[in-house]
């Protein structure tokens, strides 16, 4: 019996074997629930500043769009389930995103591979299991009722965690930018890390100077320090 953790590394590996039939380029980046998240979360902030001037979303709003457009995406909308506001254009913003980062999130990824018959009967996945472990369903830890107490060397275990937790997204977002230079998730992860004094609106005049010069931001910013350099 295939684990649903090892059927979904087994699409992963069916994209990388066949990634022509999934993308047009060959810097493409697999988009998992915690990079999806984030840029929906960019993707609604974007929206949110074309129609309040204000470049934010609030968490109760980012999860409640988060919740319906795994829903949505998955075909699994149930009956009275609320839409949220400007929600096609918050969808419209995350695949317009992840199409500029050159970037394919995952239930794509697995819609793709079933539409090809790249699954085998053994390995395929039911929707509402793909929603549970993209929504964090399956990976809630099942405890045998004990209390861990709250001591300060407990917290600063939990502290140790967060950090290296942090330090492995920045290391990859650096890694990713390698591999993918219009990859602007990752960029957004390590714009301020080292901090460089940049807040969320340098990265929305970034962000739509890029846009201006149909190009990623960072190489929309590379290219700028080059002309920079050569007029020197």
């Amino acid at each position: 019996m295939i684990s649903l953790q090892q059927k979904i590394l087994n699409l992963i590996k069916h994209f990388r074997r066949q990634w022509p039939l999934f993308s047009n380029s060959e810097r493409t980046t697999v988009c998992g629930a915690d990079c999806m998240l984030t840029a929906l979360q960019l993707s609604m902030a974007e929206v949110n500043k074309q129609h309040h001037g204000d470049f934010a979303a609030s968490l109760i709003d980012v999860m409640e769009t988060w919740k319906y457009l795994l829903h949505d995406k998955l075909g699994l909308l149930y009956e009275n389930m609320e839409e949220p506001e400007n929600y096609a254009d918050f969808k419209r913003a995350y695949h317009t995103f992840l199409a500029s980062s050159n970037m394919l999130d995952i239930i794509d990824i697995y819609q793709k591979c079933c539409a090809l018959a790249l699954v085998s009967e053994d390995e395929s996945i039911a929707p509402v299991q793909l929603l549970e472990f993209i929504s964090g369903g399956m990976n809630v830890s099942r405890s045998n009722g004990s209390v861990l107490p709250s001591t300060p060397v407990y917290r600063q275990e939990q502290n140790s965690v967060k950090v290296m937790l942090f330090v492995k997204k920045c290391f990859y977002s650096y890694l990713s930018l390698l591999v993918n230079s219009k990859d602007d998730l990752a960029l957004a992860r390590i714009l301020n890390v080292p901090d460089r004094g940049l807040g969320r609106e340098a990265f929305t005049k970034l962000k739509h100077a890029s846009q201006e010069r149909k190009m990623s931001i960072f190489l929309s910013n590379l290219k700028k320090k080059i002309q920079c350099l050569m007029c020197r």
